[in-house]
């Protein structure tokens, strides 16, 4: 297998970096100038997902030792970043930061999932598999919008994990955290395949909807997660040691979250343009890079994580990227900072963010109410009800039951057609107000056994597999509904 130090080598490299300013950039940080070793290094890239975790909570309580959030932000270089303009759901922020696109190209306007999108504008999966399929890819998620991303389109990453065991959102990321150190390890065993992995951890998220962004629950939450990551970190230190390989490693958010519940005691979370919903970061530590070590990137943003994954690898760009590779693009380079106080200068930068212009604020919230109402009817309004219908269901109650029953079932059957056509008319509305409006300028990847395709089909078949995770024995529900999944 031709790896990636074997492929990005003399002319390549020496175009590479001579095309991007890094000698200059390095010499004005008061650095050795940056040279083309970190760029033949990287073999493995691993991304970080966390969900709704604000930057300055970290800093307030997860910059400590115990921490993986402050082991990445030592290796590597950190960016407070904002997403202000753009929609702060989930879904949407999401599919960005797996496609190097903002929503005004991809579209997607709500946490209802549609492949549309994804065969339109590839995710990271698909264009690492279509130009490099021996690239082992493998996503682990508790949350099954991942493994629906990576499973749309011609290219589905080759190992698709799905968790489903543990009670609650943190017993879930403890999962998924035990899965992906037993990946990386198992790098160990096959070093000459290059990997690309994507961890996703949730909990934050669940606390900022159930208890605001400023509750005991939501700090607790970031403090596991930072643990979660620590162990993982620990794992990969282990992994370059036993082969001597490096890897690359991404660390984000999609969002923030609003700090209180509202009068209900419930909290939307996010979806609108505050500053604390806009709130995101980045945090990349690349392969063989050390002397930038400990930095702040001025000029990171969530759409830039695609392109810099495909760099890694020796992967063209698309010409219709938003985001551009962060190891190679000189704007980016020359936003790279050394302060002396690294929290301050983190906390600085997230206080100089505010609200976008007032006309973009409208639009975008009429976009968010429009786009996320049949989601929300669906999965927040009517639940309640149909529970409280089940638990008279449930008592057996002589007529009263069976009125209850009938109630639950035209609910059902009501509620889910007015939730798609509500979920219709905001994806009508998204449109009116500029999402989807850019077409991409590059044609779709053809599928396999197209004329254009000169892969091996029957090889990209069984070199792709949808799979369960190992937990060596644990006794928890952990296996993926493979029949869901393929349907």
């Amino acid at each position: 297998m031709t790896k990636v130090k074997q492929f990005l080598c003399g002319t390549a490299v020496a175009s590479l970096v001579a095309g991007t300013g890094a000698a200059a950039v390095g010499t004005q940080l008061g650095l050795s100038a940056v040279t083309a070793e970190w760029m033949l290094a990287a073999e493995h890239v691993l991304l970080l997902g966390t969900d709704g975790t604000n930057l300055d909570k970290i800093l307030e309580y997860a910059y400590n030792d115990d921490s993986g959030f402050k082991m990445l932000m030592d290796r590597g270089i950190t960016a407070a970043t904002t997403i202000a303009g753009h929609m702060t759901m989930s879904t949407p922020s999401w599919s960005t930061i797996l496609t190097g696109v903002w929503d005004d190209k991809h579209g997607v306007v709500s946490n209802v999932y549609r492949p549309e999108p994804y065969t339109t504008w590839p995710s990271v999966f698909n264009l690492l598999e279509y130009n490099k399929p021996e690239i082992e890819t493998t996503v682990i998620s508790g949350r099954g919008l991942f493994t629906e991303i990576a499973s749309t389109g011609g290219y589905p990453a080759d190992n698709i994990i799905g968790i489903t065991g543990g009670s609650t959102s943190a017993e879930m990321d403890a999962l998924v955290t035990q899965e992906t150190i037993s990946r990386i390890l198992a790098t160990t065993n096959n070093p000459n395949i290059d990997t690309f992995m994507f961890s996703y951890q949730s909990q934050v998220d669940h606390a900022g909807h159930s208890y605001g962004g400023g509750s005991d629950e939501y700090r607790d939450a970031v403090i596991n997660v930072g643990a979660n990551w620590k162990e993982i970190l620990e794992a990969v230190a282990q992994a370059e040691a036993a082969t001597g390989d490096k890897w690359t490693i991404i660390a984000v958010t999609d969002h923030g979250h609003q700090q209180n519940p509202d009068l209900f005691g419930f909290s939307l979370g996010h979806g609108f343009q505050s500053p604390n919903e806009t709130s995101s970061f980045v945090m990349l530590s690349l392969a063989g890079n050390e002397a930038q070590a400990g930095g702040q990137s001025l000029s990171y943003q969530t759409i830039d994580i695609t392109p810099t994954i495909l760099q890694a690898f020796g992967i063209p760009m698309r010409s219709d990227f938003d985001g551009v590779p962060m190891q190679t693009d000189p704007d980016i380079l020359n936003g790279i900072v050394f302060p002396a106080d690294l929290k301050q200068a983190l906390t600085d930068a997230i206080n100089s963010y505010g609200y976008p212009d007032i006309g973009t604020d409208i639009m975008l919230s009429i976009r968010a109410l429009a786009g996320g109402a049949g989601y929300f009817l669906e999965n927040y309004a009517l639940p309640p009800i149909l529970n409280f219908l089940q638990s008279i269901v449930d008592q057996d109650i002589f007529l009263i039951s069976g009125l209850a029953e009938g109630t639950q079932w035209a609910l059902k059957t009501v509620g889910a057609a007015t939730a798609d056509v509500l979920t219709d008319i905001g994806r009508v509305v998204a449109y009116f107000t500029g999402a989807g409006v850019i077409p991409p300028n590059d044609a779709p990847l053809p599928l396999p056994g197209a004329a254009e395709f000169t892969g091996s089909l029957e090889a990209l078949l069984a070199d792709h597999a949808v799979s369960t995770p190992d937990l060596g024995g644990a006794d928890v529900p952990s296996f993926l509904d493979v029949d869901a999944l393929l349907s």
